[in-house]
């Protein structure tokens, strides 16, 4: 007979086997059973079986709903385990219980932003700051919250309130510099980053984030003495060799910059930013190979070279341009390098997508498609305006969120790495489509289009509409981190919106008006009266679409060029 008074010793494996079935019988609902399945979880997680101890902790929390001692356990268990939704609950259900129990909500609030719900972190953890006034770590975990949902001045003013509260506190003078360095107040940022060295002068990040800021300000020689501290202190901090190897490589001391990368790699070896830094690095030693040579036997020395003159628009533009196809390159060997099928991944989407369409339509329509004679041609017309659109914008949503090692080389912007994405995009769907066109053409299907112009003007249009998109998704997708859950959905209605599988004649008037307001719906109606010469609706308003795709192309420009400094941040 086992003792459960005894939970507290240490308990053999048996004895807690033997424990843990008694307490699975489905009798067990004496109002001890709470409390006996708290203390097994606790011997349990000790014990190393947090998977048993998980099980007894969620029979205790779901027997004692109002029991305030099996839900403090049961939070402290679920956030050991990682479970961080129990948590979440176990904190709530203490919180209805005592509304005003500050710690309480500074809990729940790291375990809704541990459970990806950020809206809720933030209102719990503004609730502890205002119960907890005098806590600066509450603060700064409020403010810190803040700033990942992309808002500045409110945390801005919690966290000034905290220094003026206690300015001996360096962790709130760290935060406060961050804050004034996304409000572009630079002085500010760096009396603020001073005063948290006054106190904790050791402190090697500190050290770092001087550095950046006062290379952001064009102080170079204080930015080297800053990142030189930070590796003086810490000398396997890895991004503090990256900052001095950054800073060498932009004002030109090669071998410096060698040096550190050298070592750099040595010392973290599976550091992937680390080796990307270094890889630049190299390649920007090769460029400066221009032929010029010494002969050592004649102990000559080289002419001093007059300096440089600065970049003209026309060298910019081709050094974009270089960078973007490598960015394609790189992009292509990560999408397709590691696949078997390689580029027949990309083929096998539309086939499939139109094969499936064919069979199923060909069933309801009787075998005859509203256009033409083959289902083939019909459907490939509709999917491949739909898909360049979805594909391009899709990809360049992630383009900021995917890059940020490359975004640290200073050759890099974030307009290369989201063009980079569309464009590849772009050529692929491009290339899919001819490669369709050519295998229809095989099998004896008359694909080829009536007019090559035509489509060919739908499919640029349609490629910069989604552009567009794609830049303004690009920016969304990094200041709102739900706006990535948002647009699949979006592209889903698009897809029974847009003219793909029927033509907006069969509907009534009154359903086709409405669907004329759909952009993707006249790119798709553009692009098939290119293959039918005897499909030229008239509702097709071709200056709609090329109005819209220009603006929001724009827009989409305009947007990134405006953040691209807090892009580049992160949050």
């Amino acid at each position: 007979m086992i003792d459960f008074d005894t939970f507290s010793s240490a308990l053999s494996a048996g004895e807690l086997d033997v424990c843990l079935r008694l307490l699975r019988n489905p009798g067990g609902t004496h109002p001890t059973s709470a409390v006996l399945n708290c203390r097994l979880a606790e011997a349990l997680f000790h014990s190393g079986r947090r998977d048993d101890a998980l099980e007894c902790g969620s029979r205790a929390f779901a027997s004692a709903p109002y029991d305030a001692d099996a839900a403090h356990f049961c939070a402290w268990l679920f956030s050991n385990c990682g479970c961080h939704q129990e948590a979440a609950a176990a904190y709530e259900r203490l919180l209805a219980l005592s509304p005003d129990w500050a710690e309480g909500h500074r809990h729940l609030s790291g375990s809704l932003a541990a459970a990806g719900d950020l809206d809720g972190a933030v209102a719990h953890a503004l609730r502890a700051a205002e119960l907890m006034p005098e806590d600066n770590g509450t603060a700064i975990h409020a403010a810190e919250l803040l700033l990942r949902c992309g808002h500045v001045d409110q945390p801005a003013a919690l966290v000034r309130a905290a220094a003026a509260r206690q300015p001996s506190d360096d962790r709130v003078l760290r935060v406060l510099s961050a804050i004034e360095m996304l409000l572009e107040r630079l002085d500010a940022a760096l009396a603020a980053i001073d005063a948290a060295l006054a106190i904790t002068p050791e402190n090697a990040e500190y050290h770092l984030h001087r550095g950046h800021l006062l290379y952001r300000r064009g102080d170079v020689e204080a930015a080297a003495a800053a990142f030189a501290a930070a590796a003086a202190l810490d000398p396997e901090n890895a991004a503090a060799k990256r900052a001095q190897m950054t800073l060498h490589l932009d004002h030109g001391l090669m071998t410096e910059a060698t040096a550190i990368g050298g070592a750099l790699l040595h010392s973290h070896p599976d550091d992937k930013a680390a080796a990307e830094a270094v890889l630049h690095l190299l390649n920007r030693r090769l460029e400066t190979i221009d032929g010029d040579y010494i002969v050592l036997a004649d102990r000559t020395t080289a002419q001093e070279r007059p300096p440089r003159p600065l970049p003209g628009f026309g060298e910019r533009l081709r050094t974009q341009c270089r960078v973007i196809q490598a960015l394609i390159i790189r992009e292509t060997r990560t999408r397709f390098g590691d696949a078997k099928l390689g580029y027949g991944w990309a083929l096998l989407e539309p086939i499939l997508h139109i094969t499936m369409l064919s069979a199923i339509f060909s069933l309801m329509m009787q075998g005859r498609p509203p256009i033409g004679t083959h289902f083939f041609i019909f459907y490939f017309t509709g999917l491949i305006p739909y898909l360049l659109f979805v594909h391009t914008s899709s990809a360049m949503s992630h383009a900021v969120t995917s890059n940020g090692a490359l975004l640290q080389l200073p050759l890099v912007t974030t307009f290369d790495v989201i063009a980079a994405r569309g464009l590849l995009e772009i050529i692929t769907d491009v290339i899919v489509a001819v490669i369709l066109l050519a295998g229809f053409g095989f099998i004896g299907l008359e694909a080829a289009p009536d007019d090559l112009w035509m489509p060919s003007m739908a499919l640029l249009v349609t490629a910069m509409f989604g552009c567009g998109i794609g830049f303004i998704n690009a920016v969304l997708t990094v200041r709102y981190r739900s706006w990535d859950k948002v647009w699949p959905q979006v592209t889903r209605l698009l897809y029974f919106f847009s003219g793909i599988f029927y033509v907006p004649g069969m509907m009534p008037d009154w359903a086709r008006d409405a669907l004329l307001w759909n952009p993707l719906l006249h790119a798709v109606d553009w692009f098939r009266a290119g293959f039918y010469a005897a499909y030229q609706p008239h509702w097709l308003d071709r200056s709609y679409l090329v109005i819209l795709a220009i603006l929001l192309l724009l827009c989409g420009l305009a947007l990134e060029r405006g953040m691209r400094r807090r892009l580049c941040e992160p949050l």
